[in-house]
């Protein structure tokens, strides 16, 4: 009985290999269409921080002081100061064009209350519409500002006798000391691209289920298709589903080594439970495509919930917006994605250096999604999918 329960799986899969490689399109929805999506997304994102982001000036007052305070601003890496605008008015424009992001306003008599001991303001205007422009480009600015600031504090105590070690402990009798950690660089690609391709990698798993089954239900080749796997509807399913799990899984763990080993980013905590993550999420979206396809039995419609369910996925995951702060309702739908919990492992596990516990719960429920959807989904088609009436369905 296992024997000719594993030939009926493996002649599923030897169908499966020859029909895809006679597809072009679908060997490359496979193979290199996934590989090359993820290389563009990594392109995008390599450099890790924004540099030379363009921003204007406005030098009101044309004083040694003003002028000193854009060239640090120039030089600062984030910053690369663009234009001299002549007045607030013709800098909005620019801001309006996309030629600039923010512009820094030094106001007549800069100079002078700087050297009269008195508070001296700037400025700094930026476009809010743009928060990862805004937040490099504020950061910069202040820091500028504030360097230029202590110079010119440390400078007037110490012609009034005090020492440099004496001036500096009177400016700032408290410090305070800010440690990054897990992403200590703050670069974009750790943040960004590390939770972007397992999130398009959920896509790709669950398109290629939904239609390497639904073509079979479209094209009524379903009688065919358990012919072959000896009229088990199980090793029909395990036969279709091993190509894209071999497939997907090994993309899964070429992202973990080119990141982890080529890029850098060492897996401060437990490779096991990241690389289990990976696997358990190629296995909860196959489970989740399974689903679909059984639901509907119809190609279009259930390309179409996967479209729902998986495209808006990342928005939910808690990387750009925290999961917390979510309202109930779209905090509820978020826990409901298994790409969810995979990302809070990965973001332990990968830069956090959380031991292989801390990940046990997410991988628990990744494996539920796999049973449980993957169950239900071959459940349904089991008991739906004989029906001549299903077949032959766009």
């Amino acid at each position: 009985m296992s024997d000719k329960r594993s030939a009926g799986a493996g002649a599923v899969l030897a169908r499966e290999c020859l029909r895809v490689r006679a597809d072009f399109w679908d060997l490359g929805m496979l193979s290199w269409i996934p590989l090359a999506l993820y290389l563009l997304i990594w392109l995008i994102f390599s450099a890790g921080m924004a540099r030379d982001v363009p921003v204007a000036l406005v030098d009101e007052d044309h004083s040694a002081a003003s002028r000193q305070l854009g060239r640090w601003l120039d030089a600062s890496p984030g910053v690369a100061v663009v234009a001299q605008a002549a007045d607030g008015a013709e800098a909005m424009a620019l801001l309006r064009e996309r030629r600039a992001y923010g512009f820094v306003l030094i106001p007549r008599g800069f100079e002078g209350q700087l050297l009269g001991g008195r508070a001296a303001s700037v400025q700094w205007f930026y476009n809010g519409q743009f928060s990862s422009h805004a937040g490099g480009l504020t950061r910069d600015v202040r820091t500028v500002a504030s360097t230029l600031s202590a110079g010119v504090e440390l400078g007037a105590r110490a012609k009034r006798g005090a020492g440099p070690v004496q001036a500096a402990q009177q400016f700032e009798p408290i410090r305070s000391r800010m440690v990054s950690l897990f992403n200590e660089n703050t670069s974009y690609e750790s943040f960004l691209v590390l939770a972007l391709i397992p999130s398009m990698l959920q896509i790709f798993v669950v398109v290629a289920v939904v239609t390497s089954v639904g073509r079979e239900l479209r094209d009524a080749s379903v009688p065919q298709w358990l012919a072959t796997a000896g009229g088990s509807w199980p090793r029909a399913v395990l036969g279709k589903l091993a190509l894209p799990l071999l497939a997907f899984a090994l993309q899964a763990l070429l992202f973990l080594l080119f990141f982890a080993v080529l890029r850098g980013w060492a897996v401060a905590g437990s490779v096991a439970a990241l690389v289990a993550g990976l696997l358990l999420l190629v296995l909860a979206y196959l489970g989740v495509g399974l689903l679909l396809i059984g639901v509907t039995l119809s190609l279009r419609n259930a390309l179409s919930a996967a479209a729902f369910i998986t495209a808006p996925a990342f928005a939910y995951a808690g990387q750009g917006f925290p999961l917390l702060a979510m309202p109930p309702l779209a905090r509820a739908w978020a826990q409901a994605l298994p790409l969810t919990h995979y990302l809070q492992l990965q973001s332990r596990h990968w830069l956090g250096g959380a031991p292989w516990r801390y990940g046990v719960v997410d991988m628990l429920t990744l494996a539920g999604f796999a049973l449980g959807c993957g169950g239900l989904g071959l459940l349904l088609l089991s008991r739906r999918g004989n029906s001549a009436a299903a077949w032959g369905k766009t």
